[in-house]
């Protein structure tokens, strides 16, 4: 004879309550507490029934709850009669019922319905679409307004905020995208996807430049994939009347195994690659990125200021937006900290477009070179000041012009740049 399933049971965990009937363990995400909301997830090998669910719910409800929210994928999808089990149950508890009409993905203080949306249930009125995140953010009805199409782009919702990329491959719940952390105050744009075809930059700024007046005062910008060279130039022209601010983040976040955060550029077929010291950095109007969060390239030195080392009497070396500049202690030159990055290079710039660096610096920019991890130092590029003589036993280097714009070969081989066009940092923009 078949096995018999054991009768649904339901159990309390914290301000939460689980109804099985299995005893395979369920991990349970950690929600914010409502004492209104009562959390209940379904974990059933066959699709529950109302008087079974009302039976359960009735007796386990506190007193003051004042809603349920109902984790089952798909509670919430209208049949063709337009109800749906979450608004049955509704009715038939006399409470409002909050549900996903899709799977739910759980994460820290949030559930989120992929390709969904949550929708509230109330007896004896019409549903209401919540939007794809509870409980929600702040900043999630800022996303509701409807944007016109943009052809060559696709905008998918995630935990975070928006997903932009290119091509019709579907999205996945388990793509990285999907576990950016959420920030309570700001929505984050994640840019490009790995293996796509090149997303259509312009189509990128106009879609940003109609969201802009809608999301806030400041918004996250992350690059995911090669796509990601459109974020600086978009980071360098949104800050003004609709944004005060845009900070950037230098790759896809995670965490190591010591616990600390870390940002990783994301190469083309989906490999985390490297680790830029720049982790995070904020942009605002008329002036150079401020440094948030950096990694340093000395972990045994100790820090002169935000982003900056010692190698050498009188010499630092400051962690920027495309990757290292060895300066004098006292250079301010803010050219060289807003040259875009290149996800596929760390430019070590050393001196500045003005002062060319003299010998006696070269055996800290050696040292800096030892004490590079390898990551770093396979995808490190010399830059040195026009008219700079190339330090013997040093890689060929690259070019920064007097407009600090990096010149990927040197000045004399140059190609001469098309009219109406200007020399440019890898990956960057004029």
């Amino acid at each position: 004879m078949p096995e018999r399933t054991p009768a649904p049971t339901i159990r309390p965990y914290g301000s939460m309550l689980l109804i099985v009937d299995t005893d395979a363990g369920t991990d349970l995400p950690q929600l914010p507490s409502d004492p209104q909301v009562t959390t209940v997830f379904v974990d059933l090998t066959s699709p529950p029934e109302i008087p079974l669910l009302r039976a359960l719910l009735n007796p386990a409800l506190a007193p003051g709850c004042g809603a349920v929210r109902l984790v089952l994928p798909g509670a919430g999808a209208p049949g063709p009669d337009g109800w749906c089990l979450a608004r049955r149950l509704a009715q038939s508890l006399g409470l409002p019922v909050i549900a996903p009409d899709g799977p739910v993905v759980a994460l820290p203080d949030m559930l989120f319905v992929a390709g969904g949306t949550w929708w509230t249930f109330r007896p004896g009125a019409a549903p209401h679409a919540e939007g794809p995140r509870h409980p929600a953010p702040a900043w999630q009805r800022t996303l509701a307004r409807p944007l016109p199409a943009e052809p060559a782009l696709r905008v998918t919702p995630i935990p975070a905020g928006l997903w932009l990329h290119a091509g019709d491959e579907a999205t996945a719940p388990d793509d990285p995208a999907f576990a950016v952390p959420v920030h309570p105050a700001m929505v984050t744009l994640v840019i490009g996807r790995p293996g796509d075809e090149a997303l259509d930059a312009r189509a990128v700024t106009r879609y940003v430049k109609q969201l802009a007046p809608t999301v806030g005062e400041e918004i996250t910008l992350i690059p995911y994939g090669p796509d990601g060279r459109i974020v600086d130039d978009l980071a360098a022209r949104l800050p003004g009347d609709d944004l005060s601010a845009v900070h950037v983040d230098a790759g896809m976040p995670g965490v190591q195994s010591d616990g600390v955060r870390v940002r990783t550029v994301v190469d083309g077929a989906g490999r985390p690659a490297w680790r830029p010291p720049a982790q995070r950095l904020r942009y605002q109007p008329g002036a150079a990125p401020r440094l948030l969060e950096w990694r340093a390239p000395l972990p045994d030195r100790t820090t002169v200021s935000v982003g900056a080392q010692r190698i050498a009497e009188n010499w630092l070396v400051e962690a920027v937006r495309c990757g290292l500049w060895v300066r004098r202690d006292h250079e301010n030159d803010d050219a060289v900290r807003r040259v875009p990055a290149d996800p596929d290079r760390l430019l070590l710039v050393v001196g500045s477009p003005s002062a060319p660096p003299p010998p006696e610096v070269w055996p800290g920019v050696r040292w800096l070179l030892d004490s590079l991890h390898a990551q770093e130092l396979e995808r490190t590029r010399l830059v040195l000041p026009v008219g700079t003589p190339q330090p013997f036993g040093f890689p060929p280097a690259w070019s920064l012009s007097p407009d600090a714009n990096v010149l990927a070969v040197p000045l004399a081989e140059a190609p001469e740049p098309e009219r109406g066009e200007h020399a440019r940092a890898p990956g960057g923009s004029s």
